[in-house]
Formats: C-alpha cells, sequence, structure tokens
C-alpha cells in the first residue's frame, strides 16, 4: 500500500515536471525555426524574439496537451507497479488537463491573440544572387514586397545580357514560403506541413467544439478519451520495450485516424454521419457523431484489451507466489 501511495504521489509531480520540459523545449525549437524561416542572407539570425516566445506558446501547449497521455503513460511503463491507484491518479491527471486546462486555455489564448502585434516584415538584402521564376535576379538594394526594382540575368539567349526589369517581389516571397528569402529555403529543410496541418486541424477542432457549447465539447473528447486509453494496452507485455511499442502503434493509429478523418479518404464514412444524428438528436448537438462513436469504440476496445491482461497477469504473480 507504501508502495502504491507513493507511485501514485510521485505522479503529479512527474507529470507537471514533463509537461513544463516539453513547453520550454518546445519554445526553444520553436524560437530556433521562426527565426531561421525569418532570416534573410547578409543578415545575423536572432538568438531571443519576443514574439517567437508568444507565439510560439500558443503553438507548443497544445501539442503538449494532445502528446500528454503519452508522455504520461511513458512515465508510468518506465515506473510501473503501484496497483489500480497509480492508474486512478493517470485517469485524473488526463481529465484535468482536458476538461479544464485546455478549455482555460482556448479562452486565454483567443483574449491574448488580440493584443498580440503582427510579426515584422523582412526585407530581402541586396548583393546575392536569388532564384525567381526561372532566372536568377540579382537585387541592387534592399527591397521589401511594396517595391519591384531588380536586375535579371536571363538564362536564355546571351549568358552575359544583363537586363533592367521590374519584378513581384510578392511572387519572390510565395517561391521562398514559409522561408522569407529562398536562399535560407535551399539550405533549411522545411519541416513536415503534414505534421503543422495535423495540429492545426485538432486545435481548430477543440476550439470550434469548445466555442459550440457544451455537448460539442463532450464530442471532442472523445478524441482525448481513445488517446488516453491507450495507455492501457501496455498493460499486455510484463517487458517494458513491448508495451512502449503497444503504445506507440496504438496512439499512432489514434492520431492518424483522427486526422485521417477529414480528408478525401473518409469523404463516404463523413457523410455516413448525418443519417445518424437524425436517429440520435443527441450526437446532432455533439459534433460528428461517426467520429464520436468511433473514438469510444477504440477506448472501450483498449480499456477491456488492458484490464484482461492486467487480470491474467495477477494471476500469474498469483499462481508464482
Amino acid at each position: 500500500m507504501t508502495e502504491s501511495v507513493k507511485k501514485s504521489f510521485l505522479l503529479i509531480p512527474a507529470y507537471i515536471g514533463i509537461a513544463v520540459c516539453c513547453i520550454v523545449v518546445g519554445e526553444l525549437v520553436y524560437m530556433v525555426y521562426f527565426n531561421t524561416a525569418h532570416l534573410v542572407a547578409g543578415r545575423a539570425i536572432e538568438l531571443f524574439n519576443a514574439y517567437a516566445l508568444a507565439r510560439g506558446f500558443f503553438v507548443v501547449v497544445p501539442v503538449v496537451i494532445v502528446l500528454s497521455p503519452l508522455f504520461l503513460s511513458l512515465y508510468r511503463i518506465r515506473h510501473s507497479g503501484g496497483g489500480f491507484l497509480p492508474v486512478a491518479v493517470y485517469i485524473l491527471l488526463c481529465a484535468v488537463t482536458w476538461i479544464v486546462f485546455f478549455p482555460l486555455f482556448i479562452e486565454f489564448k483567443r483574449k491574448a491573440e488580440r493584443s498580440l502585434p503582427p510579426a515584422a516584415k523582412s526585407t530581402l538584402t541586396a548583393g546575392y544572387f536569388r532564384p525567381y521564376a526561372g532566372e536568377i535576379v540579382y537585387l541592387p538594394h534592399d527591397v521589401s514586397s511594396c517595391e519591384s526594382s531588380a536586375v535579371v540575368l536571363k538564362r536564355a539567349g546571351d549568358e552575359n545580357a544583363v537586363i533592367l526589369t521590374q519584378i513581384d517581389i510578392n511572387a519572390m516571397e510565395a517561391e521562398s514560403a514559409p522561408f522569407d528569402d529562398v536562399l535560407i529555403r535551399e539550405t533549411v529543410p522545411v519541416f513536415p506541413a503534414w505534421i503543422v496541418s495535423g495540429m492545426d486541424m485538432i486545435e481548430l477542432h477543440a476550439e470550434l467544439a469548445w466555442k459550440s457549447g457544451h455537448f460539442a465539447w463532450i464530442g471532442f473528447l472523445s478524441f482525448a478519451l481513445a488517446l488516453c486509453s491507450t495507455y492501457a494496452v501496455s498493460f499486455c507485455s510484463d517487458w517494458r520495450l513491448v508495451g512502449i511499442l503497444y503504445l506507440l502503434i496504438m496512439d499512432g493509429g489514434v492520431l492518424s485516424f483522427n486526422l485521417l478523418y477529414y480528408s478525401e479518404y473518409f469523404k463516404a464514412l463523413r457523410e455516413a454521419g448525418p443519417l445518424q444524428a437524425q436517429a440520435l438528436p443527441f450526437f446532432a448537438r455533439s459534433g460528428d457523431p461517426l467520429l464520436i462513436c468511433i473514438n469510444v469504440i477504440i477506448a472501450i476496445l483498449c480499456i477491456t484489451v488492458g484490464c484482461l491482461a492486467a487480470a491474467v497477469r495477477a494471476k500469474r504473480l498469483a499462481r508464482t507466489r
């Protein structure tokens, strides 16, 4: 009993420490990438940017919340044992995170983002050759998006021909997106767009659900229920590495399905949702009824498998004693 209580109480500061460390590391990573994305050739990179720090907080916190069940589950696998009490604390921490902290964060973000100034606009520096629409351009002076003068070196025809012409700096910026300078884009790898769009999709649905009322938020929490319940599949093996593998597979599966559900792959499945909503009026106010049902079924399956595995393990330990 003493070990169970000790492991349960240690879970709370461990969770807070993991969350704080993840936010701090995420902020630093975001700031480095933000400063790199807004770097222009010929200028020194900023080590600290107050705007990136503030913007990064609103980007990193939702990621930490979504991944918090995974981090907490990994900690529990590393420090397993203690009976049901640590599991109950795990459930409590997940519930507080999604039911209390996430709505508070959404409200805080909605109010705080209004006071954030827009990001400073960078100007392209002179003295560098840059690709533009299949050509090579040389800027004789620093230019911003409101200017358009440049010297263009034509590749076709005479290789030594230099023609002064007008180019669209906005088009050049579009080619270099998400970086401010195409030279930086050619040097630094682009962060995978599917990860960014996936997290934006989750955050967008969370904000829409919160604004739509309590029933819609309860429907969105089915996603949290499916994520948190994946911890149960780690009970299926006595080996920690195997338990971690099961956990990562299930967690990745839940995340992938909830993201792909809104893609073209599941268009026919989404269209079946309104038919269920007509049969069950409660679901009509809870968001997408089919997605809610699938998430709840996944949670039930994970919990059932985990409980059976824990019962088999307890019975095996009883026999050895």
